[in-house]
C-alpha cells in the first residue's frame, strides 16, 4: 500500500517536535473518529485507524470499531463498542476486540481536559492467548493560537496494562497541533513516541509515529 501523502504534506509543520524523537523505526498513522448524536444522552461512535512503519514504507495494522455511548452528565459517558483489525505479519492476521469505557472530559480555563479509560477483550485469531487489556489516556487541548488560522497545540499520553503479562506493554506520548476549520470538523497532526515492549525477550523499545486525524461530528 502505497505510504500516506499527508506524512510528506505535514513534515515542515512537524519539524520541531521530531527533536523529541528517540532512535527506532519511523512510521505513521492516520485516525479517524465520527460522533452521530442521536439524542441528548445518546450517540454512535466510530472509530478506524491506518498504520505504517519500517520507515513509512509497509502498510502493517488497521483496525475499524463502532459503539453505543450514553452520556451520564455532561462531564461523563460510558461506551459499549466492537473493534475489529488486522495485522500483518506475512499475512494478514484477525483480531476481534469488543471492549466498554468510560470518558471524562472538561473545559477548564479554555484548555479541553480529557480523561478515557478502556477495558479490551483481544481475541486473537491465529496462536495466541485470549487476553484482557486495561488503558488509559489523558489529553489537554490548549487554547493557544500557535499559528495562522486558529492552529492550537494539544499534548496526550496513554498507557497499556496487559493482563497475561501481568505488566504494563505499551506507553504513547503524543504532542502536536489541532485546528476546526468547520464547527463540527477538527484536523489534528502530531509525532507520538512508542514505547514497547517487543521481542522474545519483551525488551523495551522507542518508536517513532507521525499521527494525522480527522473527526467528524452530527
Amino acid at each position: 500500500m502505497r505510504q500516506p501523502f499527508i506524512t510528506t504534506l505535514i513534515a515542515a509543520v512537524l519539524l520541531p517536535l521530531t527533536s523529541f524523537a528517540e532512535e527506532g523505526d519511523w512510521g505513521a498513522a492516520e485516525i479517524n473518529f465520527v460522533k452521530v448524536s442521536l439524542s441528548d444522552e445518546f450517540s454512535l461512535i466510530s472509530r478506524s485507524q491506518f498504520v505504517w512503519r519500517n520507515d513509512f514504507s509497509e502498510f502493517y495494522f488497521w483496525y475499524a470499531d463502532a459503539g453505543l455511548a450514553y452520556s451520564i452528565t455532561p462531564t461523563w459517558r460510558v461506551e459499549l463498542g466492537y473493534r475489529h483489525a488486522g495485522w500483518r505479519f506475512g499475512e494478514w492476521l484477525q483480531e476481534r476486540r469488543p471492549f466498554v469505557g468510560a470518558t471524562w472530559s472538561k473545559n477548564l480555563k479554555g484548555t479541553r481536559l480529557t480523561n478515557q479509560a478502556r477495558l479490551e477483550f483481544r481475541d486473537f485469531q491465529w496462536n495466541r492467548r485470549e487476553d484482557f487489556r486495561f488503558r488509559n489516556s489523558i489529553r489537554a487541548e490548549f487554547p493557544w493560537d500557535m499559528l495562522p488560522g486558529g492552529i492550537k497545540p494539544f499534548i496526550e499520553e496513554e498507557f497499556f496494562y496487559s493482563h497475561n503479562r501481568g505488566d504494563f506493554e505499551m506507553n504513547w506520548l503524543t504532542g502536536g497541533l489541532y485546528f476546526k476549520p468547520a464547527p463540527k470538523v477538527k484536523l489534528k497532526a502530531g509525532y507520538r513516541l512508542i514505547t514497547i515492549r517487543a521481542g522474545p525477550e519483551s525488551r523495551w523499545e522507542n518508536r517513532n509515529q507521525i499521527v494525522t486525524g480527522l473527526a467528524l461530528f452530527f
